[in-house]
This record gives structure tokens, sequence and C-alpha cells, in this order.
């Protein structure tokens, strides 16, 4: 009986400590709960109880198989044996609860598979973040660590007294195993507990609240891409599916004659973090980007272009090899399925294009060198090419070094060429040497004044690019790797405002007759390497996961950690694959069709990335 009361008291202590997590989330992110704070913690509490339990069980069972060991070798362990284990424990769930409020924070979500990504590049995750309120977590830290070892401590004292080993000793031990086991995977049913059995709300920060933060971590880093993905996305036979995203993409024949050169030289410029919330041309709400609109105006732009993903290595590949981000991974760090891709880098270098790719910042960060390298993107020129008096940013190289070292290089180019320059200035910490004067000193100001300054740099550059041999003979494409969040009041967190993005064809080779003109065709990033492809009358077989910009019917959808959106002319829609939540804007009638047309191509993108 005493170990009975010994399992529920360590059961009790751990379950305490994921109490604390669950506190410290909701009190970090407390403005975003309002005066529903008190609701929220109870209601979380209770809707994550059964995962709680769960997750205890994983830091209990260890505990419970060393003593059992100990009734069968009736010898006692060494103490630094639980202390080991129960160090082990209390540091998971201290880091996990550290850094899960600030993810969510900035990226929407608790730690996922998206981290493990950034997580084999410490330095560059260090300097991201800059944009964490440091006060707020160093103080939460500290009670945070003090609680846990209290509690650490009292679990060690609990398990530390004295026993006599006999057979109902190891019996009883043999019964907490099995116990704990059942307890572990949620019952004795056939399916395992998940994030699911958390869910209770709407509300994706309640809901987020509610799921345990250990057990997320673990899930998403002990389990491979195939767990990850099954059949959970599958709502059609296969062939059905196939057969409905072709007729979702249609075909469209027609010509978009961008240019009347045979050959032109691309210039891509991938403008970090640039969202149409900064643009008052194209979303009204923030003047970040003046220059970027007169740009526009005098060029070809499309009002309503989407990010496929919210991160930059799925932004980039999106653009060159117009491939959508994944729900629930990022295709260029699997090496064998990012080698399957198509790429505009690959078509163009058939043709005799030499490709580059200028970036400020490190390219070995999260495989786009190697993903650059398959795509047949010859030159790299990243921060260890630089001169090093130009890295003055946390990354490397702000935008005017990076853009001035292109031009230089890029008088020596052999044309045609494919180049891409990817901007880095207005990506967190925002450290720019540039203070606007006019913008409202928010919460949000440090990430629009980097826009300001990013917007001049650019600015600069092609006004340079203009005296350039090689101009006359160039398309440039200005587009975003991914919208963010700008303060935007009433608006969800992944709705479509946040992938709302610039897209403008500019440069000498540029038709006349698309001077000044504006497109309101939804489209995706994803149409560029098609629209490029077609308009020099080269096949773009390989690209169709987008709309063309004739079709009657178009698209874009875009996909963040398990779910999706959709846009279209006249409806858009929001939906979470975890907690099955769906929300609509626009006309009624389009409700059921446009979410079930999302989920059929986020269906084929899985079954295509699982092929590859």
């Amino acid at each position: 009986m005493n170990r009975i009361f010994v399992f529920f008291k360590v059961v009790f202590l751990f379950l305490l400590s994921f109490e604390l997590s669950r506190l410290y989330f909701l009190i970090y992110l407390k403005d975003q709960l309002g005066d529903r704070f008190i609701n929220v913690w109870a209601m979380s509490t209770y809707s994550g109880f059964a995962l709680d339990i769960s997750t205890v069980m994983y830091c209990v069972a260890p505990l419970i198989l060393l003593m059992f060991a100990e009734g069968i070798a009736r010898k006692r362990w060494p103490n630094w044996f639980y202390l080991f284990f129960i160090l082990l424990d209390l540091v998971c769930i201290f880091a996990i609860t550290i850094s899960d409020p600030e993810l969510y924070r900035q990226w929407g979500s608790k730690f996922n598979n998206q981290v493990l990504v950034y997580i084999s590049h410490p330095k560059e995750m260090a300097i991201s973040t800059g944009a964490v309120h440091w006060g707020k977590t160093v103080v939460f830290a500290i009670v945070l660590s003090i609680s846990l070892f209290i509690i650490g401590r009292l679990i060690f004292k609990v398990i530390n007294k004295e026993r006599t080993y006999s057979i109902q000793y190891t019996m009883t031990e043999l019964i907490l195993l099995v116990v704990s086991f059942v307890l572990l995977r949620g019952g004795t049913g056939v399916t395992t507990i998940s994030q699911s059995s958390a869910i209770y709300s709407e509300n994706r920060l309640h809901n987020a609240a509610s799921i345990n933060s250990l057990w997320n971590a673990l899930y998403y880093i002990f389990n491979d891409v195939e767990s990850l993905y099954d059949d959970k996305f599958k709502v059609a036979e296969s062939s059905q599916a196939t057969q409905d995203f072709r007729n979702q993409i249609g075909e469209d024949t027609a010509l978009f004659d961008l240019t009347s050169t045979s050959r032109p030289n691309i210039l891509i410029v991938t403008l970090e973090s640039f969202t149409a919330s900064g643009s008052l041309l194209l979303e009204g709400y923030n003047d970040c980007m003046p220059n970027l609109d007169r740009i526009a105006r005098e060029n070809l732009y499309f009002s309503q272009c989407y990010s496929s993903g919210d991160r930059t290595e799925k932004g980039l590949v999106s653009i060159l090899s117009g491939y959508p981000a994944q729900p629930l991974s990022s295709i260029i760090v699997f090496p064998d399925k990012m080698s399957a891709l198509p790429g505009l880098g690959k078509e163009l270098k058939k043709e005799g294009y030499k490709g580059y790719f200028y970036y400020g910042g490190d390219a070995d960060f999260a495989s786009m060198k190697a993903y650059l390298i398959v795509q047949g993107i010859d030159n790299i020129v990243d921060k260890k090419s630089l001169d090093k008096s130009w890295l003055t940013s946390k990354w490397g190289a702000h935008d005017g070094f990076i853009y001035s070292r292109f031009l230089s290089d890029a008088r020596y180019f052999k044309e045609p060429f494919l180049a891409n320059v990817l901007s880095l200035s207005s990506h967190e910490p925002y450290d720019v040497p540039y203070s606007s004067s006019d913008l409202e000193k928010d919460e949000w100001y440090p990430y629009k004044n980097s826009l300001r300054y990013a917007d001049s740099c650019l600015a600069d550059f092609l006004e340079q690019c203009k005296k350039q041999a090689w101009y006359k003979n160039t398309l440039i494409v200005l587009v975003a790797d991914h919208g963010h969040e700008i303060g935007l009041k009433d608006k969800l967190f992944f709705g479509k405002e946040k992938y709302h993005i610039p897209l403008i064809v500019t440069g000498g080779a540029l038709q006349e007759f698309w001077r000044g003109k504006m497109l309101n065709q939804v489209v995706s990033q994803t149409i560029i390497p098609s629209l490029l492809l077609k308009s020099m009358e080269m096949s773009d077989e390989g690209f169709k996961w987008q709309t063309g910009v004739y079709n009657k019917h178009p698209f874009a959808q875009y996909h963040y950690n398990n779910g999706f959106g959709r846009v279209e002319n006249s409806s858009s829609c929001l939906k979470d694959n975890l907690s099955d939540q769906y929300n609509f804007f626009g006309i009624s009638s389009d409700s059921l069709r446009i979410q079930k047309d999302g989920k059929i191509f986020q269906q084929v993108l899985v079954e295509d990335f699982m092929k590859k």
C-alpha cells in the first residue's frame, strides 16, 4: 500500500509541474485572453487532463522501472539514478515551458517539427530571439525554475523513503508499471492518445493551452514524416482526389506574354517578410513601403498574391520550384525529396542560363544552399563571401551591402542569367541602421521600421540596376518569401492577411503594354516559375500547383502547421486539421465547396510529397 501512495504522490507532483507550465503559457499570453483568463485556465486544465496524465507517465515510468528492478535484485540503486531521471524530466519541462509561449506569440503554434529545422543552426536561432520579450521571459523563468526545483526535491524525497523488498513489493511495482503503460497510451483501446484529445474550443490559443507542452514536443521529436502524415489527410481515393485537383487547376493555355525578348535575364528579388499589410497600395493599413508602392504603380503588379507558407525556406521552394508548403514539414530538409523537385534553375540551365544566388546571411541555414545547388544555381554568395566590415546585422550583411555586391559582380555575368537576391534586413531582430520618425512607436514599430529601411534599399538598388548594361534585357520579379504579423486588429492569426504579399514584375525587358497595369487575379507565389517559363514560350510541365493568370476560377492555397487557408476571388476559408475548426468568409454558397477543394488540394500535396 505504501508503494501505491508513493506512486500517487509522484504523479501529483508531476501534474503540478505541468499545471505550472500551463499557467506560465497563459500568463505569458494573457494580453490575448482578455477577461477570459480564469475560464480558459479551468477549461484547458480539464480538457488537457488526459494528455497531462499520459505525459506524467512518460516521466514516472522510468522511476517505477528502476524500483521494479530493485525488487528483483533485492538491492537499492544509487540515488543518482533517480536524480538523473527526475532532473532530466524537469529540465525538459522547463525548456519547453520557457520556449512555447514565445513560439506561439511569433509563429502561432507551439513546439513543432519546424523548430527542428532551425535547431541545427543555434546561432541563427539565437539571433531570431531579438524579438523575444526578454524582461518578461527572464522573470517568469526564474519563478518557474525555483518552483520546479522545489517540486524536484519533493519528488526525490518521496521516492527516497526506506523500502522493504518482498514479493508484494515487486508485484506492486509490476502492477504500477502496467497501469503506467495503459495511462501513457491513453487507455486500452486500439487508438492511442493524441493532441486532439485536448481540443475543446474553436479558439486556437485555448486549445494550445490545453495541449501538454512536453507531450507535444516529444511527439514532433520522435515521429518521422510517415508517422506524421499517414492517412489523416486522406478525404478521397487517390485517383479521384487527383482528378478533382486537376479540375481545380484547370487548363490555361493562353500565353501571358511578359516580354518580347526570347531569353531575357531573370532577376528575382525575394523580400524578407514583406507583408501586403505594410503597403498602402495593397492593403491600406500601413505606409511602410512607399517605394515599393510607387514601383508597383509604374509596372505590373498582382494585387492578390499569397505566400504558400510562413518561413523563408518554404518561400524559396515555392518561388523557384513552384512547390507549395506542406502542413507538417518542410521539403527542403529531406535531400531525396528536395532533389526530386522541379525548378526554374534546372529548366533555364538547359537553355544556357547561369544561376546566381545572393544572400547577406548564411546560405547553409535551413538547407537552402543544398537546395540551390540541386536546382542548378552555380554561384552562391552569402556572408562567408562578404567583407567582414559589411556584417553589421546580427544575421549578416544588411540589404544595402548585398545589393551593392550583386551590382558589382553582375557586370561580369555572362548573359542570359538567372539571379536571386534574398534580403534579410526585415528579419527579426530588425536591427537596421535607420529610425523612422513618422511611424507610430508601438509594439510593431521595430518591424515596420525595418520594412521602411528595406524598402529604401530596394528602391536604390533598382535605380542602380537601370544604369547597368544588362538591365534592358532583364525581367525583374519582386516578391516576398512570406507575409508577417503586423498588429492588425480583429484578424485571425493564420488569416489571409498574414499571407498576402507583394508580387511585382519590372525591368527593362518588361513589355511596355504591362507598365502601369494591375492584375486583381488571385495567385500564389508558386505561379512564378510557370509565369516566367510560359512567357518565354518554354514548357511549364511539372509546375502545375497554381491556377493561371486567365483562369476563370482562380485560387491560392497556403499551409501552416497542421492547417490550411484558401483564398478565392469572392470567398476564403481557414481550416485547422487538429481541432477541425473551420472559418469561412464570403458567399455562403461557396462554404462547403471551398473547404472540400482545400482538403483535396492538401491530400494531393501530401501524397505527392510522400512519393518524392
